[in-house]
């Protein structure tokens, strides 16, 4: 089984459209068994996925104990064969109350890892981490096999590469396992900045960057309100196609 965290510091970046999207494909396109986790307090993905984010605890009570086993908080996505860890603002006090310390969160994570591989229930497990290194996503990463990191090319979002890959080593500290596969270009438009931009992240990038780029579409955001995969929506699209490329070429290096 596979655990795989989208991280970036930086929101607006396309990291819950990536996984939502990744997740919809895996299950579609390769019949895989997919569990997505919502680590971000907003509970953008769990909407996305058509998912109550306050029906029974979602992910803050596995965290805090509320809910015993994993079963117990997942729900279905509205994309076929997409199961959902809903998450709600309760993620967002979990430190300042003490209910969660990082300790805590890594080892919930862990058991939630462990408890999949033993029951068989899963092939993936995609982990949508908050722009923040949170008790939560440090326990995803933690917890993880990979990480990607969606990128659009912006100068603060390439000037907080450094600074977003360092965070991440030191969660590797934790489990020397989890690497980094790769950064993913997003919402990229044929421009002279973008073409420049790009050029600038492959050359310098101290990790691999995806050849599949995903192209900038209102088709993205059709899907989102539909609630939809991208794929499903608008299947000729230019980011439905680009994300099906991009999960076979993730599929090659997994």
């Amino acid at each position: 089984m596979k655990t795989i965290s989208i991280v970036n510091l930086k929101g607006g970046v396309g990291k819950t459209v990536t996984a939502v999207n990744l997740a919809a494909i895996l299950a579609t396109d390769y019949e895989k068994r997919v569990l997505l986790v919502d680590v971000d307090h907003q509970g953008n993905a769990s909407r996305y996925c058509g998912v109550n984010t306050e029906e029974r605890g979602g992910l803050a009570a596995l965290l805090t104990g509320g809910a015993v086993c994993y079963d117990e908080v997942v729900e279905m996505a509205t994309m076929s064969g997409v199961d959902v860890i809903p998450a709600d603002m309760s993620l967002a006090t979990l430190g300042v109350d003490g209910g969660c310390t990082s300790q805590m969160a890594v080892r919930a994570m862990r058991d939630l890892r462990d408890a999949v591989i033993e029951d068989d229930s899963y092939d993936f497990i995609i982990f949508d981490c908050p722009p923040a290194f949170s008790q939560a996503s440090i326990g995803a990463i933690a917890a993880s096999s990979d990480v990607i990191i969606p990128l659009r090319i912006g100068r603060f979002e390439i000037e907080g590469m450094d600074e977003l890959i360092e965070q991440i080593e030191s969660v590797r500290k934790i489990n020397p396992a989890t690497r980094i596969a790769g950064a993913l270009l997003t919402m990229w438009h044929n421009s002279p900045v973008q073409r420049d931009g790009e050029e600038y992240i492959r050359e310098t990038c101290p990790v691999r960057v995806f050849r599949t780029m995903i192209r900038r579409t209102d088709k993205v955001d059709e899907a989102v309100f539909a609630r939809k995969a991208v794929a499903e929506w608008s299947p000729t699209s230019a980011a439905a196609r680009d994300y099906r490329a991009w999960v076979e070429e993730l599929m090659e290096v997994l």
